[in-house]
């Protein structure tokens, strides 16, 4: 376990000592970030403009937390005005952002977004589930106050295990919060079951074992090879798939190259083809499983996972060969 809480140290480049994982996907720890940060009749505010800020608004409802959403097209992503008309206005007791969208495709910069929170009063809650590890991200020095990820996405291991992170800031809070979380993400609980203040190993629940394991391994190759490179490889992976998609035909949806995410590619279909019968030409001919839009994006883009173990340049141009295929092989609809 120390061996983890060291490891998501530095994936998420921090010195906090409140560090651990939620036994649970990525929705367990973004469950278990706005319980134990935001109580009933607070407010959050949320920086929406894809699926996963609207999954954030359904959970805080559900928590009887006062949750107003601030929304721009999701083909963009927000700037520090934007933010800064919603704090000034709301005074929120946090702010909930995502920094890689999969539904989208889009990157969020966090750049100075943790200062002006702090200017206003509020916590700065971030979502790095598809960008962890892909991406860079720098949480002490964003100004970041706590974090939720997933093991499956470009960390390469198996679902079911979520790491958290919260700063001093949001320590504070927890422990002079007036409300109770549920007994299951009670940060309070996990932390002296995962010993991170010293000197605890008290019984909260029982954890997996294999999944514990197969983090731990996945922590042990980024930690091997540096945050730098696993950035580095994304990058240039991401940036050759995108030119060999625009020089044969297809369209990026997200217009501005520096708010496309490294991890998740979302691609437009020349006018007439269709989406679902695309996808399925691509499984069928060639065992590529490509996703179709979500929420904002259905029916609008495919979404194009190259992440993890599988980013490579073999990888991406299998992918555009197969799309290409898909193109010469498919008719299109007339409408």
């Amino acid at each position: 376990m120390e061996d983890i809480r060291n490891g998501l140290k530095y994936l998420f480049q921090t010195q906090s000592d409140l560090v651990l994982a939620i036994s649970g996907s990525g929705h367990a720890g973004m469950e278990t970030v706005i319980s134990n940060l935001v109580g009933p009749k607070e407010t959050m505010l949320i920086a929406r403009r894809g699926i996963w800020d609207e999954r954030a608004l359904n959970m805080a409802t559900r928590y009887g937390i006062n949750a107003v959403e601030a929304r721009i097209p999701f083909t963009t992503t927000f700037n520090l005005d934007q933010i800064e008309v919603e704090l000034q206005k709301l005074k929120p007791t946090a702010l909930f952002i995502t920094h890689g969208d999969s539904s989208t495709g889009t990157v969020q910069n966090l750049k100075g977004l943790g200062n002006l929170c702090h200017r206003y009063g509020a916590l700065l809650i971030v979502d790095t589930v598809v960008s962890i590890g892909g991406e860079p991200f720098f949480m002490d020095d964003w100004g970041v106050d706590a974090v939720y990820a997933s093991s499956q996405k470009a960390l390469s291991g198996p679902a079911g295990i979520s790491p958290v992170a919260f700063s001093k800031r949001a320590e504070m809070k927890i422990n002079s919060r007036k409300h109770q979380p549920p007994f299951y993400f009670d940060i309070k609980l996990l932390a002296q079951q995962w010993n991170c203040h010293g000197n605890t190993r008290l019984y909260h629940h029982t954890m997996s074992p294999p999944l514990m394991w197969a983090l731990r391994r996945c922590l042990q190759e980024i930690c091997t090879r540096t945050l730098p490179v696993f950035w580095e490889q994304h990058a240039t992976i991401a940036a050759h798939f995108c030119k060999r998609l625009e020089q044969n035909g297809f369209e990026l949806l997200i217009p501005k190259a520096e708010d496309r995410l490294a991890t998740v590619t979302t691609v437009k279909l020349p006018k007439g083809y269709d989406y679902t019968e695309f996808v399925k030409y691509i499984r069928d001919n060639h065992n590529i499983l490509l996703f179709g839009g979500l929420g904002p994006t259905a029916g609008k883009s495919l979404r194009i996972g190259i992440m993890g173990v599988n980013c490579t340049r073999e990888i991406a141009d299998a992918i555009v060969d197969a799309m290409i295929d898909a193109l010469k092989n498919l008719k299109k609809c007339s409408l």
